[in-house]
């Protein structure tokens, strides 16, 4: 709902007519030093009851016109059309203020409209003011009611986004306790099951559209390796490469779990050697890289892979133009041996 300051709008309006009476006391001031007239003390009396008569009906108009915005009901033209009408109210009786001193002289109608062209360019000049003032007031409406439908639709999408993760994810786990409740281990599946849980309240516990520091999101990424390390023992191995000074930058949660996830299902439990999964963070160039490797069948799996992995690394994108725009990137390696992806952020500390 468009509002304007009252406040605001009234200071315009005294200030706008207090102009106008400096100018004729200006004017009045140059006619008395040049001319020593009796009359200009009268003048001047009369120049104040003029433009006094001239905010007053000004004024009533900005409060109909006040009025008509809280009830949604304000048009530009309505206005133009009563700032005319004030306007053919005021010149005759401006003008019959200004004859009341002429008793002596014959007087004829055609003076009513006297002055035409001065009285109606200051209510031109006070109608184009206030027009403007409204038409930027609703301007910055606009532009804020975009702006919020903006943040909401960028909330929808990131619990859109997210909405697809967690039941993912939760099928992908959920099958491994099952594979190892099948192999009769049952003390790994309970372990594993535990360590889902735990897991679990972590994703749970941060919005979509909330940043989270790069240690907590890499704490949550080993408490699911070691979930997986139950699953697959030493076909599963980690090297993790983590600057220090890297840690403290701020991420969207769960960035990078679908990344390793895919690493362990393309590259970890679809080989006999299992394979190495690096997991690197680094402030360079003003950005915050991290970057998730391994040295599996590369290519190979991604044909394998085809659209699951496509929709995962489109999610990660779309997550990434959600929070930062066109300033973040993901680059996709994948060559005969191995497959890579470098995430590219602005960096951002936490304030903590």
């Amino acid at each position: 709902m468009l509002t304007t300051k009252h406040s605001a709008i009234m200071r315009y309006h005294i200030w706008f007519w207090l102009v106008i009476f400096i100018t004729s006391l200006l004017s009045w001031g140059l006619d008395y030093l040049l001319w020593q007239k009796k009359e200009s003390v009268l003048y001047l009396g009369l120049a104040f009851i003029s433009d006094a008569g001239a905010f007053v009906l000004t004024g009533a108009v900005l409060l109909w016109s006040q009025h008509q915005i809280q009830q949604q009901h304000f048009s530009i033209w309505h206005f133009v059309l009563a700032a005319v009408v004030a306007t053919l109210v005021y010149i005759p009786l401006d003008n019959v203020l200004w004859l009341l001193p002429m008793k002596d002289e014959a007087f004829d109608l055609r003076l009513l409209l006297s002055n035409l062209d001065s009285s109606t360019l200051a209510f031109f000049v006070w109608t184009s003011l206030y027009l403007a003032y409204v038409l930027h007031q609703q301007r910055n409406f606009r532009l804020q009611e975009s702006s919020r439908l903006t943040q909401k639709i960028q909330q929808l999408e990131l619990q859109a986004l997210r909405h697809q993760l967690n039941p993912h994810f939760t099928f992908n786990a959920l099958n491994s306790v099952c594979a190892l409740i099948e192999a009769e281990r049952y003390d790994d599946a309970e372990l594993m099951s535990e360590q889902l849980a735990s897991f679990l309240r972590y994703s749970l516990s941060h919005s979509p559209e909330q940043l989270v520091q790069l240690a907590d999101e890499l704490a949550a990424i080993n408490a699911y390796l070691s979930l997986q390390k139950t699953r697959f023992g030493n076909k599963l191995r980690v090297d993790w490469q983590i600057e220090p000074e890297a840690n403290s930058q701020m991420i969207p949660p769960l960035l990078l779990q679908p990344l390793v996830e895919n690493a362990i299902k393309y590259a970890v439990a679809s080989r006999q050697q299992g394979a190495t999964i690096t997991i690197s963070g680094e402030c360079k160039n003003n950005e915050l890289w991290l970057k998730i490797q391994d040295d599996g069948p590369g290519e190979a799996a991604t044909t394998l892979a085809g659209q699951s992995a496509g929709v995962g690394l489109s999610n990660i994108r779309n997550r990434l133009k959600q929070h930062f725009g066109q300033t973040a990137r993901l680059v996709v390696d994948a060559g005969q041996q191995g497959f890579a992806v470098l995430i590219q952020l602005p960096l951002q500390r936490s304030a903590l």
